[in-house]
């Protein structure tokens, strides 16, 4: 809030005159720029230069946005599938250069492995079944191995759903899409 303020240089009724004239000054001296200087080139380089990390779920949670996905989808939705839908503006562009570079990897990855397992499913196919889809922890294995890692070892874009995880793999009770799955089961097993 103060920094935006510092930006744009307008003064908030919040503020009053005494204490607007002291921010200014202090703002103007070479020790506050320099400061702000080397805490940007911090922020940057902690993001390997890509920027700031921006979403678009706005006051949602990820999770909220997973769940919101599963009603819409009707079916178990991926970890990538809500990073990517989190960092994609409406015009189907990333948010930011970060975003992009993951969700990329990501995809880039998925395909590779799908396009693997049927090459196996085809070596020793009996020309009438499918290859077998990729599970849903091998999907998360991906994004993880995708995304970045902060200092705390907690995966980049992943907001509140990093609670779902354990050693890297989705917790078997987690979110929604779990309980759909088990909605599910249950109306076979009552068929």
């Amino acid at each position: 809030m103060v920094s935006s303020v510092r930006t744009s240089r307008v003064q908030p009724n919040w503020i009053g005159d005494t204490l607007w004239i002291t921010m200014e000054d202090y703002w103007d001296t070479e020790e506050a720029q320099q400061r702000s200087k080397t805490y940007s080139d911090a922020r940057m380089s902690d993001r390997n230069g890509l920027g700031p990390h921006v979403h678009l779920s706005g006051p949602k949670s990820y999770r909220q946005l997973q769940d919101e996905m599963v009603e819409e989808l009707g079916r178990e939705v991926r970890l990538g599938e809500v990073f990517i839908k989190a960092h994609t503006k409406p015009d189907g562009t990333y948010v930011d250069r970060k975003a992009e570079k993951i969700a990329g990897t990501y995809e880039k990855t998925v395909q590779e492995r799908l396009s693997q397992l049927e090459a196996e499913s085809f070596a020793v196919s009996d020309g009438e079944s499918r290859p077998r889809d990729l599970t849903t922890e091998e999907y998360t294995e991906i994004f993880l191995e995708s995304t970045e890692k902060d200092t705390r070892g907690t995966p980049y874009g992943v907001g509140i759903l990093k609670d779902c995880l354990v050693n890297g793999k989705h917790k078997q009770a987690c979110g929604s899409s779990t309980f759909v799955a088990l909605e599910e089961q249950l109306k076979k097993l009552n068929a």
